[in-house]
C-alpha cells in the first residue's frame, strides 16, 4: 500500500508531462510572414549604408519615409523615400525567392522613376516570424544613383 501510494503521484506527475507536450505551432508561410507592414531599419545604396533608423544623422535620410504594406489578398502600398505613395499587387515569383510588386501606380496615374510600374527585391533573409526581412532590388534604382539597393526592413 505503502509502495501504491509513492507510485500514484509519480504517475500522476508523468501523465501531466506527456500531456503538456503539445505539437508545436506549424511554422507561418513565405506568404504569411510577409504580409505585413514593413519601414525601413538600414538602407544600402551600392553597399554603401545611407540610412539606419538608429543614428541622428543619415546621408538618405528620406528613407524614414519608405513604408512597405503587403496584405493578403495581395494588394501592395510602397510609400517611396521621396514620400510618394504607390498602389499596385505583390506576388511571390521565382520559387518564393522574389517578391514582385506591379502595376504600381500613383493616384494620378505616374509608375515609379524609371519603371514600368515593375519593382522586383530578391529576397536576402527573413526571420521566422517575418518581423524582420532583408530585400535587394533586382534592378538599379534611378533615385538611388542607378545603384542595387538593400533595405533590412522590420515590422514595428
Amino acid at each position: 500500500m505503502k509502495k501504491l501510494i509513492l507510485f500514484l503521484p509519480l504517475l500522476f506527475a508523468f501523465v501531466l508531462i506527456l500531456s503538456s507536450c503539445g505539437k508545436d505551432a506549424p511554422e507561418p508561410t513565405l506568404t504569411e510572414k510577409l504580409t505585413k507592414t514593413f519601414t525601413v531599419s538600414i538602407a544600402k545604396e551600392g553597399g554603401v549604408e545611407v540610412y539606419n533608423k538608429t543614428k541622428a544623422t543619415n546621408i538618405a535620410a528620406g528613407y524614414a519615409n519608405y513604408k512597405l504594406s503587403l496584405s493578403s489578398t495581395k494588394s501592395a502600398t510602397l510609400t517611396a523615400k521621396d514620400n510618394t505613395t504607390f498602389t499596385g499587387t505583390w506576388a511571390l515569383t521565382n520559387t518564393d525567392k522574389t517578391l514582385s510588386l506591379t502595376g504600381l501606380k500613383t493616384s494620378a496615374g505616374a509608375n515609379p522613376t524609371g519603371t514600368t510600374g515593375t519593382i522586383e527585391f530578391k529576397i536576402v533573409t527573413i526571420d521566422g516570424t517575418g518581423a524582420t526581412v532583408t530585400l535587394e532590388s533586382l534592378q538599379p534604382d534611378i533615385k538611388a544613383s542607378n545603384s542595387i539597393v538593400n533595405l533590412q526592413l522590420v515590422n514595428p
